[in-house]
């Protein structure tokens, strides 16, 4: 965004030097503070720094521009520079449509102007009214051209983060939706069956044993519910990008509309001063010499065109080297024929090749383009003018103007390119980031609803072993059932990021309570509280593992510690009774399961690690989470 900012500078800094460079060529050096001062005021609207001051007294510092435009017509007359830099701040600081109709009447005033004094000095009472008026027109758009697109693209890039937020809450409330319709009655009515057990499990443990295996049969059905929609979001297609809209951005066609109108008003002062002129040419130049000049004007700015016209596509057309070479050649061609007046077009020959050369050698092409304009000017300098102050204002305003067009091309062209990739960019971002939803629902519907509707199952089916035999133990479990129903219910919020905390410390005591109830010994050493966004990334480690141990294992013990230094956080999980077929083999995360899997993805993208072993008939899960910086929630 600085760039954008420094090359309307640079622009409206040239644009200021070469009207002074004129002014000193039609009346003497007189003019050239006055000039200078025309341009404070817009650079410094154009500067972020002083633009709130600007905003806050707008219609004075408008009033203090509209005297430095208009009171020297009293003093200089005809040799008085035009300058629409008044208008333009018009068009940046009043609400639209107004702004364009004081901008009008702004065009209206300078005509008027110029025809108190006498119409613009010169021979060529046509080409100088144009040359006026496009003086006027094109101080105002460059100033609101380039400082309007800039201010776009500041605003494109500080949203770029909305289209990707709403399609991930859209992708949510989807996921939500799919997630209740599959498990939300399962687990309502798995959530009974805990308590109608409870109630019957004195009087009638018959009744209480089908309650309980009841909700093992709804949990393991949810279950494989589950996991068709877990399997579902991870398998479907990259989403489609959002269609487009019926029309383009702001920012190109403002572009496409300024380039527009520089280049063909360009293009009619430099056919009219042709038509008009009679410095040295007896009669004026034949009709011949007219026509070819209108066909070559007509070319160039259908090249140039060709060369600015922001595209979603490519960067620079198809044939650049042609048409740029083409270009080059009919902007040189007449000058033989009609002297300097070709290099009307030059800043546009100059601006394609800063577009269409890369780096360096652009810049460099860029320059040289520059210096044929004062060397032709010196070769074939405009007839009548005195030596000294006139012949090198003309030369200074000629070829700091044609450098000032050459970066108006360059920066519109872009600018308005950058706005078209920062529009792209917010639908892609759009797209990966429903993508990434959509995993993440993948991975949070496996590590967080299938781990817990996989403990409801193992918990019932023990409850149904207890009853009858330990009703004391049984009614505990049955509480603990209860719990771990009513977390499975919580998890569906977690799962559809309805809601995003995850309570480590719960978790660990709710995985020594299942493993203990299930006859396992568990040692467990916490010597810190990590912060939440550790906790996020945690709790499904713990859960993992916690499930493994109970599906594939037969331990007799579970050794949980976790301990933090200042860099990491590291936590292991190990545990006896696991089918060892090669002793001292190292597991391999790839082929052991999809939830182990998945943890390496969550680990990896919070910048943490894990280290899966299975050695003597001992699996070891280590963890190891960066804590220097947060870790997102993934």
């Amino acid at each position: 965004m600085r760039r954008a900012t420094a090359l309307v500078i640079v622009v409206m800094c040239l644009v200021a030097i070469a009207e002074a460079g004129y002014g000193a060529a039609s009346g003497g050096l007189g003019e050239v503070p006055m000039v200078a001062a025309l341009v404070v005021l817009p650079l410094l609207y154009v500067i972020p720094g002083t633009r709130p001051m600007w905003l806050r007294h707008r219609y004075l510092l408008l009033g203090v521009q509209a005297a430095l435009t208009y009171v020297p017509f009293a003093w200089f007359g005809a040799n008085w520079t035009p300058s629409g830099w008044l208008a333009g701040l018009v068009l940046l600081t009043v609400a639209s449509p107004a702004s364009w109709f004081v901008a009008a009447v702004l065009a209206a005033l300078e005509t008027a102007a110029w025809a108190g004094v006498g119409g613009p000095a010169g021979p060529l009472p046509t080409a100088g009214a144009v040359w006026a008026t496009f003086a006027f027109v094109f101080d105002a758009l460059i100033l609101f051209g380039l400082a309007r697109l800039a201010d776009l693209i500041r605003a494109v890039h500080a949203a770029r983060d909305e289209l990707a937020e709403a399609a991930v809450t859209a992708e949510r409330v989807r996921a939500a939706d799919n997630l209740r319709a599959a498990v939300g009655a399962r687990l309502a009515e798995a959530a009974g069956g805990p308590a109608a057990a409870l109630q019957a499990i004195a009087g009638n443990p018959s009744l209480a044993r089908e309650q309980i295996a009841a909700t093992a049969v709804t949990a393991r059905r949810a279950l494989e519910e589950v996991r068709e929609v877990a399997t579902r979001y991870r398998n479907e297609p990259w989403p489609e990008a959002a269609p487009a809209g019926p029309r383009e951005p702001l920012a190109p066609r403002l572009a496409q509309a300024v380039l527009v109108v520089v280049l063909c008003g360009l293009a009619l002062l430099y056919v009219l001063f042709v038509v008009e002129n009679v410095h040295g040419v007896p009669g004026g130049y034949s009709t011949p010499v007219i026509a070819l000049t209108i066909v070559d004007a007509v070319a160039l700015v259908i090249l140039q065109l060709r060369h600015s016209w922001p595209s979603r596509g490519l960067a620079r057309p198809r044939g650049w080297p042609v048409t740029l070479v083409l270009q080059a050649v009919l902007t040189y061609a007449l000058v033989p024929l009609t002297g300097w007046h070709p290099l009307f077009m030059l800043g546009f020959l100059a601006g394609s090749v800063l577009l269409l050369v890369p780096a360096v050698p652009g810049w460099a092409a860029f320059a040289a383009v520059i210096v044929t304009g004062p060397v032709l000017f010196a070769m074939k300098p405009i007839a009548g003018l005195s030596p000294g102050e006139e012949w090198l204002g003309a030369l200074v305003f000629l070829t700091l103007e044609s450098a000032a067009l050459g970066l108006l091309v360059y920066g519109l062209t872009r600018l308005a390119q950058l706005a078209v990739q920062l529009d792209n960019l917010r639908g892609e971002l759009a797209r990966q980031a429903v993508a990434g939803e959509r995993l993440r629902v993948a991975r949070d519907t496996h590590d967080l609803l299938g781990l817990g509707l996989s403990a409801i199952a193992m918990k019932a089916d023990l409850i149904g072993k207890l009853i009858g035999r330990d009703d004391a133990r049984a009614g505990e479990e049955i509480a603990e059932l209860a719990r771990i129903c009513a977390t499975a219910r919580a998890d569906v919020r977690l799962v559809a990021g309805e809601a995003r905390d995850l309570p480590l410390g719960a978790e660990l005591a709710a995985a020594r309570d299942v493993l203990a109830s299930a006859g396992i010994d568990v040692r467990m050493c916490v010597s810190t509280d990590p912060p939440p966004e550790a906790a996020a990334v945690l709790v499904p480690v713990v859960r993992e593992a916690v499930t493994n141990i109970l599906k594939h294992s037969s331990a007799s013990y579970c050794v949980l510690e976790m301990t933090a230094d200042a860099r990491l956080l590291h936590l292991s999980i190990s545990n006896d009774g696991s089918d060892d077929t090669g002793s001292g083999r190292r597991a391999e995360i790839g082929h052991t399961g999809q939830g182990l899997r998945n943890l390496a993805a969550r680990l990896e993208a919070a910048g943490g690690d894990q280290t899966a072993t299975l050695e003597d008939g001992t699996f070891s899960l280590a963890v190891e989470l960066p804590l220097v910086e947060s870790q997102p929630v993934v």
